[in-house]
């Protein structure tokens, strides 16, 4: 049954290698860079929060396929000689930041107001009161948004083969123009994007249920 999928799944296998480390990549970079640009949101003056809300509302509201081509081609316009795999990764950095970087900022604005006049009537400085009061608790709650958008981030790593990075799309087209068995290895390819994404989103669910009673 599947012979052709059978005898090609070591090499969509390989490609699937290279969709777990681009993934890997764009999530925690993108994860790190959103985090930060999140909280420098909430604490930053208002220049600073206006040049983020454009950053966010900017890549938040194009479809990633366009910042991959903006990316892939703006590189070497610049200058910068990337191969295609890095172009991707850092766009998609830089897609994904702006989908943590709202989540961060809706999770320190959940923060209860309590809170932080309670600090402040203790005489605690800004950064202190936004280290050991209001970003513990954001943090928590923001752990479960940036759970479903790393699921979102991983299944779009395929728009990646379009530029010509080589991962498990990419690496199945190989095999479909080889063998013209489209069914069964897209099937396969279906299957191990599940095998991959599944077990994050049961933990995003998991979670998501946990907030829930916690709060």
């Amino acid at each position: 049954m599947f012979p052709v999928l059978q005898s090609n799944l070591p090499y969509l296998l390989q490609g699937a290698v290279y969709t777990v480390i681009l993934s890997a990549i764009v999530v925690s970079c993108g994860t790190a860079l959103g985090v930060g640009i999140g909280v420098l949101a909430s604490v930053g003056g208002a220049i600073l929060r206006s040049i983020i809300t454009a950053y966010i509302f900017l890549f938040r509201g194009v479809p990633v396929l366009v910042i991959m081509f903006l990316g892939f081609y703006s590189f070497p316009a610049l200058g910068l000689r990337l191969d295609a795999y890095t172009a991707v990764a850092i766009s998609m950095i830089v897609y994904v930041g702006a989908f943590v970087a709202e989540a961060t900022r809706g999770a320190i604005a959940g923060v209860p107001t309590g809170q932080t006049e309670a600090a402040k009537s203790l005489g605690m400085r800004k950064g202190k009161m936004m280290r050991e009061i209001v970003l513990p608790q954001a943090m928590r709650l923001v752990i479960a948004p940036v759970l479903n958008i790393s699921l979102m981030a991983i299944k779009q790593t395929s728009y990646a083969s379009i530029v010509g990075a080589w991962e498990l799309s990419f690496a199945a087209r190989e095999v479909v123009e080889r063998t013209l068995a489209a069914f069964q290895i897209f099937l396969g390819v279906m299957l191990i994007y599940f095998i991959i994404c599944y077990p994050l989103s049961l933990a995003a669910r998991a979670l998501d249920k946990r907030l829930a009673f916690d709060s």
